[in-house]
């Protein structure tokens, strides 16, 4: 029976692309060794089908689609998102997906590993962009639907970051492909996002001696944190943030930071006013996207990866690069005539600002947005104001959330990781309750088919145990406007915290 299913997938008749292999997988778990002895969901028996895709001359697109036996088949469909400028299959996301028993697909993008790759190449970018998801989405539900006989019940979306992106372009371009999309800590200003990764690489290399050490960054950190802590709505105990967008000073000026600063260089203290200022267009004096924000500057692709100048450069200044060249030198990039050039001829493709979600809305979609309030490389001040234009085209926030909701996370960083939360239910980690608090899947799940939306979202901080990681405690988040207030007793226990209706403190 298994080689006739098999050879079924190998006949599915694929449009503009082709079938390239049909495996048959028999519970594939995390590999091993795996030094953090993080654990994913066992992921069953299923079959994995890869595919190539060409819509255009230019265009190569992979897709993977694991499908589960049909006895274990949940019913159901999930798109996962790629990261960065992807290049090749999440397989951790598929794994996630298949071990909750869904049709789970995932594509590299139409990218290869190396993105100046496709320098001039527009087709590509478009694919980049937000076709290659749509072509994902639309090959994989097709597929499940030839496989097993019918249609998936539901069709959900999850994604973080690139992802995030991902998820949003769909919501915005194809409302008719997904029932539920959750996104965490969306790029989905990309031509903006990457040129704010520029001019935080500026700050940095255009000065003398003002790249950080791991030890500085982390140093500088913690006096931010301390200093901020109250005014930001943090416990006493918290190494983070909660509301780090509350903060409307540069907080080179504050005077209880002058000790700490002056254990700094000269160069560093001016990068960091520059990164706290934020890019404006030298031009209009314009704020075209949010700033730094404080208590991140010890997180991953912060600080110290910044300091690295040509690594940090060739993973974050590609779309730039393929529009003004491989040898563009971006010590002289201009915010205002080389910006205004990339959102004119990039941001059609690759931006998903749009903020009319009537056709998503219409079609009975739901929309999940989760931040960190640690995240360095996208600030949720950023879709933060995304969401307020949603709320303004809605015409109210009481009827944008009834199908699109926005959660801030204290102490959660870029997707994963963090002080105070490390995962909230993407990346399938035994650990995480699979419920609608600790599980945003699950929470998309409840609310799309039962009609209860989520109210509060409980994060999941991680310990070290003899075996492994294992769960240590939760974290509440409540829906924006509210914000999450302690309110006395253990700090681990999510009950000792309350919502407050206070949109302000999410700051903007």
């Amino acid at each position: 029976m298994r080689e006739a299913r098999i050879e079924k997938l190998r006949k599915y008749p694929l449009k503009d692309g082709e079938i390239i292999e049909v495996l048959w997988k028999e519970r594939v778990n995390m590999p091993e060794p795996n030094p953090l002895g993080i654990r994913v969901e066992d992921s069953g028996s299923y079959y994995r089908v890869t595919m190539k895709l060409h819509p255009t001359e230019q265009s190569d697109i992979t897709v993977a689609v694991l499908l589960p036996e049909p006895e274990l088949w949940n019913g159901k469909f999930l798109g996962t998102g790629n990261g960065g400028f992807a290049g090749a299959i999440a397989e951790g996301a598929l794994l996630g997906g298949i071990s909750r028993r869904y049709v789970t697909a995932n594509t590299d993008m139409g990218m290869t590993s190396d993105p100046d790759d496709n320098i001039g190449r527009s087709e590509v970018w478009a694919d980049f962009g937000y076709r290659a998801t749509h072509l994902m989405t639309e090959a994989g539900k097709g597929l499940a639907a030839f496989f097993y006989g019918r249609e998936p019940e539901h069709a959900y979306f999850i994604g973080g970051s690139t992802g995030g992106q991902q998820g949003f372009s769909q919501a915005q371009r194809y409302p008719e492909d997904y029932d539920g999309i959750v996104c965490l800590s969306p790029a989905f200003d990309r031509v903006r996002l990457h040129s704010f990764f520029i001019w935080n690489w500026q700050q940095i290399h255009g000065r003398e001696n003002a790249v950080f050490t791991p030890e500085q960054a982390r140093a500088w950190k913690d006096s931010v944190v301390e200093t901020y802590k109250e005014e930001c709505g943090s416990n006493a105990e918290d190494a983070f943030l909660a509301y780090p967008g509350r903060i409307l000073e540069n907080p080179m000026d504050h005077p209880a930071l002058q000790e700490a600063a002056g254990k700094l260089t000269q160069g560093q203290r001016e990068a960091l006013r520059g990164l706290y200022d934020g890019p404006k267009d030298p031009v209009t004096g314009e704020r075209f996207i949010a700033h730094f924000l404080p208590g991140t500057e010890a997180e991953g692709l912060s600080l110290v990866d910044i300091s690295n100048r040509d690594s940090f450069a060739h993973d974050f200044f590609y779309p730039f690069r393929w529009l003004l060249g491989k040898d563009f030198d971006f010590m002289k990039f201009d915010f205002h005539k080389d910006l205004q050039e990339a959102i004119q001829k990039l941001g059609p493709v690759l931006d998903a600002d749009n903020p009319d979600l009537t056709a998503f809305r219409d079609r009975g979609g739901k929309l999940l947005v989760v931040g960190g309030s640690m995240d360095a490389i996208i600030p949720y001040t950023g879709f933060l104001e995304y969401y307020k234009e949603v709320v303004e085209r809605q015409g109210s926030l009481e009827e944008t959330m009834q199908f699109f909701r926005f959660f801030l996370m204290p102490g959660f960083s870029h997707t994963i990781g963090g002080a105070g939360v490390q995962e909230v239910g993407m990346a399938g980690i035994t650990e995480v309750p699979r419920d609608p608090e600790h599980d945003v899947i699950c929470a998309m799940e409840r609310w799309c088919e039962q009609g209860i939306a989520p109210e509060r979202l409980l994060g999941t901080h991680f310990e070290m145990g003899g075996q492994g990681l294992k769960f240590g405690h939760a974290r509440p988040a409540y829906v924006y406007p509210y914000r999450t207030e302690f309110a006395g007793g253990d700090p681990c226990e999510p009950e000792n915290y309350r919502p407050v209706k206070d949109a302000e403190a999410y700051g903007s």
